[in-house]
This record gives structure tokens, C-alpha cells and sequence, in this order.
């Protein structure tokens, strides 16, 4: 499995893109109890190319180095009715990028993640998960060989990219839902009815594997509101999560145009 991890990361230096586009304005939210790992985060997004605005919010008091990023502290509520908190006020970004606490990203993500995403046109999209990551999801796992693929599924977490013609059909989140399960099949729906195109980037993956899935809530209750949840909104079934319609497979620095 190393070794394949090792090949992967190596796929991925050689396919990213070696030149970018104009930058962007980007719009960084997230929510932490332990600052550390999301710090190291920041820091890396804080060195691309594209202008970066971060604000976190706090469960408990905010952690020093973030102090100056953290708009909000002694949050209770669930993830994405804390994230529609940080987002009042904010408008006019180009990206949205929801980033959970217990992520590492690869050295570069941001410039390469939207370049990828500018080269196929994905409006939602994340970041693969290494092979190693608590991943929910066929699809979400990085695979070998692959720049990114085009599909019909992109996960809540644990880093989300919104553009802003997508975030204009899907913001503000559902203040309703607590724990979020669910609500990225009411996005595959909304994605597909107004021709909106999601994928998985694979030549950036991101290393998902300090908390397991639910460790810090009920996952019998986070499951009784995602099924309540669906049965009130329009959404596809969980088998557009399984496989994607497209794999990508041509470096971008020699990719020819479609």
C-alpha cells in the first residue's frame, strides 16, 4: 500500500499543472476544536497564488496563532449551520472553500485545485482522499492514475469547493440540518438540474485520518435526520456516490484542449 501511495504522489507531481490562470478570490470557512492541524492548513492555502480570505469559527476559545481568523468562537451548533454564520456578510468570492479541522493538504493544493477545476469546469468540487483517509465513498478515494474525474457526487467534507454560480443555488446551507448527512445528494440533484458540472480531484488528495467518521456526534441520530431530510427535498439515489462518468487522465501541462 505504500507503495502505491508513493506511485500516486508521484502521478501527481508529474500531471499538475506547471502554469495558472488569473487569481481568484477565495473564501476559506471552517470550523475547529483543535486548532493545529487546520493552522498548518491555513498556512498552506495562505501561500497561493490566488487572494485568500480565511474565517474560522471556534468551538471553544480560539487557538492563538488563529486568533486573527477566528470570527467566531463557543460554537454549538452543527457544521453547516455554523458555516452559514461565517458566511454573513461575505459575498463577491469567486470560490468557497468549507475545510474541516483534521485535514492535511498537499504542498500547492489551491493553485492546482482550481486550476483542475477551471480545465473541466467544475463548479462543486473536493479533493480526493489518500488510500489511507476515513473515506465514506467509492468515488471520494483517490485513484491511481487519474487527474481528476467528472462525476455526480461531491461529499459534504472534509474540504468542499463551491464556485460562485453554485453557490448561488446552494447557499445559504439548510439552517435545519445539524450534522449535514444527506444534503450532498440534494446538491447532486440541484447540480444536475441546472447543468452545473462536480468532479473529484485526484492529483491534489488530501490525507483524511485523524477522527473516524461520527466520533464527535451520534451517527444513529446524524443517519434518522439525513433520511428525514431526503424524504423533504429532491436529491439522487446513493448510488451516484459508487463511480464517476468520467476519469481524466492526461497530465494538464500536455494536456490538448477538448
Amino acid at each position: 500500500m505504500f507503495a502505491k501511495e508513493r506511485l500516486d504522489d508521484r502521478f501527481a507531481r508529474l500531471a499538475a499543472p506547471r502554469r495558472f490562470g488569473r487569481p481568484e478570490d477565495v473564501l476559506v470557512v471552517g470550523i475547529y476544536r483543535d486548532g493545529e492541524i487546520i493552522g498548518r492548513a491555513v498556512e498552506e492555502l495562505r501561500r497561493s497564488h490566488h487572494r485568500v480570505t480565511v474565517r474560522l469559527g471556534a468551538m471553544g476559545d480560539p487557538v492563538g496563532p488563529l486568533a486573527d481568523v477566528t470570527a467566531l468562537s463557543h460554537l454549538s451548533r452543527g457544521k453547516f449551520q455554523n458555516v452559514n454564520d461565517l458566511l454573513t456578510g461575505q459575498e463577491g468570492h469567486d470560490w468557497l472553500l468549507v475545510i474541516d479541522d483534521d485535514v492535511e493538504l498537499p504542498a500547492g493544493f489551491l493553485d492546482v485545485f482550481i486550476e483542475v477545476c477551471r480545465t473541466y469546469d467544475f463548479a462543486l468540487a473536493q479533493p480526493a482522499q489518500t488510500r489511507y483517509s476515513n473515506a465514506n465513498w467509492p468515488v471520494t478515494k483517490r485513484r491511481s492514475l487519474s487527474v481528476a474525474r467528472t462525476t455526480r457526487f461531491v461529499e459534504i467534507g472534509p474540504v468542499t469547493g463551491v464556485r460562485a454560480d453554485a453557490m448561488q443555488r446552494l447557499l445559504p446551507f439548510p439552517e435545519a440540518l445539524r450534522y449535514g448527512w444527506g444534503l450532498d445528494f440534494h446538491w447532486a440533484h440541484v447540480m444536475q438540474t441546472h447543468g452545473l458540472r462536480m468532479g473529484v480531484v485526484d492529483v491534489v488528495a488530501v490525507k483524511h485520518v485523524s477522527r473516524q467518521v461520527a466520533s464527535t456526534y451520534s451517527w444513529d441520530a446524524a443517519q434518522e435526520e439525513g433520511r428525514a431530510y431526503l424524504r423533504s427535498v429532491p436529491h439522487l439515489p446513493t448510488s451516484v456516490a459508487a463511480r464517476p462518468l468520467r476519469v481524466h487522465r492526461r497530465p494538464l501541462s500536455r494536456r490538448r484542449p477538448d
